[in-house]
């Protein structure tokens, strides 16, 4: 009986930091992402795109508009209008027009959102759809949690930070077979079995952590395309710094050795939007 109060307290306390750190990374917060790629072959005249667009903004009515976060609010949508599209630095030709972001703690929710915006731009745009799921943290302790709540950034809006970043990735086989130990291990400074310039994932992190606001979703055991999903968003003067915080990532020979495990998949780099026509435009 002690040793289960002692554990729900603990459990309670990582939920506190959690909630301080970023009050809208709810656990337990599904997302969906979902991708809009032009039909080979397939032109939209500006008549068929006015009427798909308000018909986009009748079915995202029951969301708050993530262009400008609102506090509390769990059911969200976020148009991103598609910049570059790219694996492993490499640009990649077939690139979507527009990815919308929606959140909510139900996901059946999303489930019908994702399957209406299907049906609405299907004749005209191929739809990939994505699902993934906050949760606490892993790979982490109390000190890295204090980090985190006291130097996490504020959110801005889509006019302060338009930048928007959308990174699934996933871990190869042989890190799912490491032991929990061995796993937490790569994402603390361990120059002794690294190297004397190893930073590892979370003091890259730490470099650049009040600049870019960073969310994590979990889709392992969800949806086959990933384990995770990350998202960014940043301002202008800060493209730079984001570049710098993947540049660092990725360097798996001397400062974060936890990315020789990581399989990177497609990136979306891309503008926040208000609307779904701004999304669209030509």
């Amino acid at each position: 009986m002690y040793l289960k109060k002692i554990k729900t307290v603990c459990l309670f306390t990582v939920f506190l930091c959690l909630t301080a750190m970023d009050a809208w990374a709810v656990q337990g917060q599904w997302g969906a992402f979902v991708y809009l790629f032009p039909k080979t072959g397939v032109s939209v005249d500006s008549s068929t795109l006015e009427a798909l667009t308000e018909k986009i903004e009748q079915a995202s009515a029951g969301f708050a508009n993530d262009f400008t976060p609102q506090k509390g609010k769990t059911e969200t949508v976020q148009f991103i209008r598609a910049v570059e599209y790219s694996l492993n630095g490499n640009p990649i030709s077939e690139k979507p027009v527009g990815l919308i972001r929606a959140e909510s703690i139900n996901k059946k929710t999303l489930d019908q959102y994702a399957d209406t915006l299907s049906k609405l731009a299907g004749e005209v745009y191929r739809v990939e759809t994505r699902f993934a799921v906050t949760r606490q943290l892993n790979y982490t302790d109390a000190a890295t949690l204090q980090r985190l709540k006291e130097n996490a950034p504020k959110r801005g809006t889509g006019t302060e930070q338009p930048n928007a970043v959308v990174f699934p990735l996933s871990k190869t086989p042989a890190w799912w077979a490491l032991t929990q130990e061995k796993r937490q291990s790569y994402f603390f400074g361990n120059p002794a079995q690294f190297g004397k310039d190893h930073l590892s994932h979370n003091g890259v992190g730490f470099k650049y952590i009040n600049r870019i606001f960073r969310k994590l979703y979990h889709s392992r055991f969800i949806d086959q395309g990933q384990d995770f999903m990350t998202y960014f968003e940043f301002g202008d003067a800060d493209a730079g710094t984001f570049d710098a915080l993947l540049s660092g990532l990725r360097d798996d020979k001397r400062l974060n050795r936890e990315w020789i495990y990581v399989e990177e998949k497609p990136i979306v780099r891309g503008k926040r939007v208000a609307t779904s026509a701004e999304m669209l435009k030509p």
